[in-house]
């Protein structure tokens, strides 16, 4: 399927991500070596997210060997994708450091969720490809834009 072939890039780039973690855990602890809730809930967000546009990017290929109908993979792929999209949402509303800009920045990730659901049970009846890869891209957009919370220094933080 060619259509498989397009999510490596997407995967390359969530695992790119990921991999600046690693220089996030270095640079952005405080003098006593510790993290506020905040930046640490935006870290592991971070990694979440990159781990979920990476393994989502691999599922229809491992999918496409047992699935056969590329309808029923898109339908399986963004079934899954939807229910994780609506758990995560779920799971960042009831976060200790939440408020109410984080929840409504949570929004569009349970849009991208109606979405998925959309794409299985909507319309013709017949699931395509680019609804997941929006589903996807999403995940990999919330990673980078963790990643650009997490370096950013805000004025309260200058020394």
């Amino acid at each position: 399927m060619e259509e498989t072939q397009s999510l490596y890039p997407v995967a390359q780039l969530a695992i790119t991500i990921a991999g600046f973690a690693s220089l996030v855990v270095v640079l952005k602890r405080r003098d006593d070596g510790m993290w506020n809730s905040g930046d640490a809930d935006r870290f592991h967000g971070m990694l979440l997210h990159a781990s979920f546009a990476t393994g989502f990017s691999f599922l229809p290929i491992v999918l496409s060997a047992f699935v056969e109908d590329p309808q029923r993979l898109w339908s399986t792929c963004s079934l899954l994708l939807s229910a994780q999209l609506f758990w995560q949402t779920l799971m960042i509303a009831r976060l200790k450091s939440s408020n109410w800009l984080t929840r409504l920045g949570a929004l569009p990730g349970f849009l991208a969720g109606i979405f998925q659901v959309f794409n299985v049970f909507g319309g013709d009846g017949r699931a395509e490809f680019l609804p997941y890869l929006i589903g996807i891209l999403w995940h990999t957009f919330q990673a980078a834009a963790l990643f650009v919370l997490l370096i950013w220094v805000r004025p309260d933080q200058k020394s």
